[in-house]
């Protein structure tokens, strides 16, 4: 169905701008190649007489095609613009009518079934009265979905900043117009205390004062002085000045033109929300200049239309100046279903800046700390007036309610639901509370499922907004709610199996039972938590299993949190213990990032930041005797550190019998073997230490991940009983190197369970046999498939090599990128290319097959394959059918590509016939992402072929 749109100039500065852009290619290049930008602003600038300019009467600025909602309803429109701005109109409002009315007539020619008015157009007129009496086609205002989305966009502000809006005091700016009216009547019931702000008295703002039992002021100043949130919605602009407000006030302007004034927010203990926006669906394109100049974001009075469009409904919706409640979450549900998205928080015209928030929140936290504490000194006031009275003292406690209220429930009544902001209905459901379900200044919500919605947003804006930033819009990042064995659940209900395991944590799989409940236990026990200096039952068994299971020689057990926190532990030993300063490691090593750790680090990328770092450190050549050999002779090395296979280094594995000869030249030179088992521990290669499968009996050896069970942080230094006393055995150094949460007693409970676990459940032999199972599929597949280059590993711990996108494909890329800055910008940008194969199986996996995988950082071309050990044979031959499908299917459109950019490059045409045909292993896509069918295992021949697409 087709609509149209009816937009005006907001100002001269946008007139002025419509008159240098006619067309819209400069909104076009926005954003876009900056150089190229400032060319053509110039070429515009300088090529017009901006004075001689004039605008016509009515016109088409804008064609919307090609919109598709999340349900694949479809619709396309268009925008008329009328020659007058915001002043303009409402000085002429009868001119301005007739303008409407001209591009109703145009757009119904065009053929449109309905028009929707926009700012100051719906205004007069009658709120669309007027027009929809005389228009050939269906008129709405859109103001019932204004009302909706700013309410909603208050909601989510209340939900990013812990306000409780039933305890707030609301000023609604612009009564009795439509929209500040209808959200009034929403807000009687929701919030503290209601202030209705009016122009000047009239008979209609009394009545809704009287109805809603509110206030009723005609003083801004005063208002904003008394409220917290004030919500805005005008017809003038312009008329809130931000130096009045309250420290701690938010602000919601929903008015067109906007009622702050500046163009910028002047203070950061207030914040400003541009209201009544909300995003189109992800499914639509933003191809056209408004759409992909506003970043999809729009105003709902023109998403109501979009709505409306899509649905079918050429009718009247909003108009006049009483708007009905249920009409206003009717067509919000509406939009909703159709991927309409209210929980985008603009200012000023940007999106809301996470340091914005922040600091917001700060201001917040101060203003109830100091509330609290006023309130307990005026309950202590009143405890010991009491106790005087009595005659004796009083201690009496003042109980709170767990969630912030006296009913246990939210302000409007309601029990907490859990949803989400832009999830509640408008009429009863302003959570006032950071992600519901309980969770009340700051504290965190009982349940995993309720802190899901936010969570994403919560990581970007504290933890990392990299990895939101790259993996969040390509689906690449889940937020995961749950793990159970061997998969793991995300926000939406889908499964995924667990290929990565924690990067070898979950040996035992998520949430093991046993595991569990033995930390149950020992919290049922009361089990002491951090005792320093005494003896921790827990912790002394968890030594004595430890030194059960170890290599021969030790027998010494140092407790600690993680992997680099061993390996530090392991490092200092080895100084004190020979007197020696140097430590030797591998090249393409890693050991860990604390500043020891990452000085035997064999990666210079995560090194080179951080520098200078410990002295003395070297590094060799991972699998190299005589290179290890030459540097051992100088016997000025305290320890030579080394990992049984470099997993993050791409899963590489050393010749046979690499860690034998390694001991032996260590032991000639008097320098200690450190086997850093962080990762290969725990049954991971399928021995119970990795050591094992040569033999060998290190001086000291470093454990973590699994060790925890998959449940709790801890790490393990295991060392020669000799090497301990040299260093720590006597009164006055045997407490030189400790850990405050080292050995607590969960994590030891965590530890012994997981060891038992590891034994009881034969997990060792479940590793070996699964890997074994995996390689041989895995080595199968690479050698009929040219986009492969090999599988190595051991155990459970496995890497699948892809080769790079071949030459020509690069350097393709290359040259189409060559004429932008973004190619002198982003670093590396050829490897990011020629790591494509291996991101595109990942994606894959993930998003089609429901498997979960990485790749090793120190090489992103090697898939890291290390499940749970608890994985089936029937989980390996769907892991198995998926690789293959995803690696035959790129293979095939690798050689397409190749093809076509060769040929093309010699001028040649190339037939379909000499395209490599579509691999026999490769199915057609059945269903969607998340129920794709898997295929079966590879097991046709292919034709030979040179191995490597890409570089060797």
């Amino acid at each position: 169905m087709r609509f149209a749109f009816v937009v005006h100039p907001l100002s001269e500065q946008t007139k002025a701008l419509l008159q240098w852009d006619e067309g819209g290619n400069l909104r076009r290049r926005w954003g876009g190649d900056l150089m190229e930008f400032c060319s053509y602003l110039h070429h515009q600038i300088t090529q017009r007489s901006i004075a001689k300019q004039q605008l016509p009467s009515v016109r088409v600025i804008d064609e919307l095609l090609g919109l598709v909602s999340s349900t694949g309803a479809t619709a396309e429109g268009r925008l008329y613009e009328i020659p007058l701005d915001a002043e303009e109109i409402l000085a002429d409002p009868v001119h301005a009518m007739d303008y409407v009315a001209e591009a109703t007539q145009m757009a119904a020619d065009w053929g449109a079934e309905i028009v929707g008015l926009g700012s100051m157009t719906g205004v007069i007129g009658g709120q669309g009265t007027w027009l929809a009496e005389r228009a050939p086609i269906a008129v709405t205002t859109g103001n019932s979905l204004t009302v909706y989305a700013a309410l909603q966009n208050l909601h989510q502000v209340c939900a990013e900043t812990d306000l409780d809006l039933k305890q707030a005091a609301v000023a609604v700016v612009g009564v009795p117009g439509s929209i500040a009216a209808a959200a009034a009547k929403v807000l009687a019931g929701q919030c503290g205390k209601l202030l209705l702000v009016a122009r000047r008295p009239t008979a209609r703002a009394e009545e809704l004062a009287e109805q809603l039992g509110a206030e009723l002021l005609f003083d801004i100043p005063h208002a904003l002085a008394r409220s917290t949130v004030v919500l805005s919605a005008t017809s003038t602009g312009n008329c809130i000045d931000q130096h009045l407000l309250r420290s701690g006030s938010i602000v919601v302007d929903v008015a067109v033109p906007t009622d702050v004034r500046g163009s910028a927010a002047l203070r950061h203990d207030v914040l400003f929300i541009t209201g009544g926006l909300s995003r189109v669906p992800e499914t639509m394109p933003l191809d056209s200049m408004f759409l992909g100049f506003h970043h999809g974001m729009i105003p709902s009075c023109l998403g109501e239309t979009m709505v409306l469009a899509l649905e079918q409904r050429a009718e009247c919706y909003s108009l006049g100046r009483n708007l009905d409640a249920e009409k206003i979450n009717h067509i919000g549900t509406l939009a909703a279903g159709h991927g309409f998205d209210f929980s985008r928080l603009y200012s000023f015209g940007q999106q809301i800046e996470p340091s914005t928030l922040i600091q917001y929140r700060k201001v917040a936290a101060q203003r109830r700390r100091k509330r609290l504490k006023t309130a307990d000194k005026s309950t202590a006031n009143g405890n010991r007036s009491e106790a005087t009275a009595n005659g004796h003292t009083s201690s009496r406690r003042v109980e709170r309610p767990a969630n912030g209220h006296a009913n246990g429930k939210l302000g409007n009544g309601k029990a907490v639901s859990g949803r989400s902001p832009e999830q509640q209905p408008l009429g009863g459901a302003v959570n006032g509370q950071a992600g519901g379900d309980g969770e009340q200044h700051g504290m965190p919500s009982t349940t995993v499922a309720a802190l899901s919605a936010r969570a994403a947003r919560l990581h970007e804006r504290y933890i990392n907004p990299v990895l939101i930033g790259v993996g969040g819009k390509n689906n690449f990042t889940k937020t995961f709610v749950r793990g159970e064995g061997n998969y793991v659940w995300d926000a939406a209900g889908r499964r995924y199996l667990d290929l990565v395991a924690g990067f070898g944590s979950l040996n035992l799989g998520h949430n093991h039972p046993r595991v569990v409940a033995a930390i149950t236990a020992a919290l049922a026990a009361q089990a002491p938590g951090f005792a320093q200096a005494s003896v921790n039952p827990l912790a002394a068994a968890l030594a004595e299993r430890l030194a059960d299971i170890a290599p021969r020689n030790l027998e010494m057990v140092f407790f600690a949190n993680s992997g680099t926190e061993t390996v530090e532990a392991a490092l200092k030993l080895a100084r004190i213990a020979t007197g020696r300063a140097g430590l030797l490691h591998c090249e393409g090593s890693f050991h860990g990032k604390s500043l020891g750790s990452l000085s035997v680090t064999g990666n210079p990328n995560y090194q080179k930041p951080f520098g200078p770092l410990v002295p003395e450190c070297k590094a060799v050549r991972f699998g190299d005797l005589e290179a290890l050999e030459r540097a051992l002779a100088s016997r000025q090395f305290a320890a030579f550190i080394v990992e049984p296979i470099q997993a993050e280094g791409g899963v590489i594995v050393p010749p046979e019998g690499y860690l034998r000869e390694a001991q032996e030249l260590c032991r000639a030179s008097e320098t200690l073997l450190i086997v850093d088992e962080v990762q290969t521990g725990m049954g991971r290669t399928g021995e119970t230490f990795a050591v094992e499968h040569d033999g060998v009996e290190p001086d000291i050896m470093t454990l973590a991940k699994s060790l925890g069970g998959g449940l709790m942080p801890i790490g393990a230094m295991l060392c020669r009983r000799d090497l301990w006393h040299h260093a720590y055995g006597t009164l006055q150094t045997f407490a030189l190197h400790t850990s405050t949460f080292g050995g607590g007693s969960l994590a030891c409970a965590a530890g012994l369970a997981a060891i038992a676990t590891l034994e009881e459940e034969n997990l060792v032999q479940q590793a070996r046999e699964r890997g074994q199972q995996l390689l041989e599929g895995l080595s199968k597949i690479c050698a009929e498939c040219d986009l492969l280059r090999e599988v190595r590993g051991r155990g459970l711990l496995l890497g699948l090599e892809f080769n790079p996108l071949p030459d020509t494909i690069v350097a393709h890329w290359r040259q189409m990128q060559s004429q932008g800055m973004g190619y002198f910008l982003v670093p590396q940008i050829d490897k990011l290319v020629e790591s494509v194969p291996s991101m595109y199986a990942m994606q894959n996996l993930l998003n089609e097959f429901g498997i979960y995988t990485q790749v090793a950082r120190s090489n992103p071309l090697v898939l890291r394959i290390q499940p749970p050990l608890t994985i089936t044979h029937d989980e390996v031959d769907t892991v198995l059918a998926a690789i293959a499908e995803v690696c035959f299917e790129l293979d095939h459109s690798n050689k397409i590509f190749d093809t076509i950019v060769v040929k093309s490059t010699l001028g040649e045409h190339t037939r379909a016939s000499e395209l490599p045909p579509l691999p026999a292993h490769t199915h057609p896509r059945k269903g969607s992402s998340g129920s794709r069918d898997h295929a079966e295992p590879v097991s046709a021949p292919r034709e030979s072929a040179p191995k490597g697409s890409g570089r060797e």
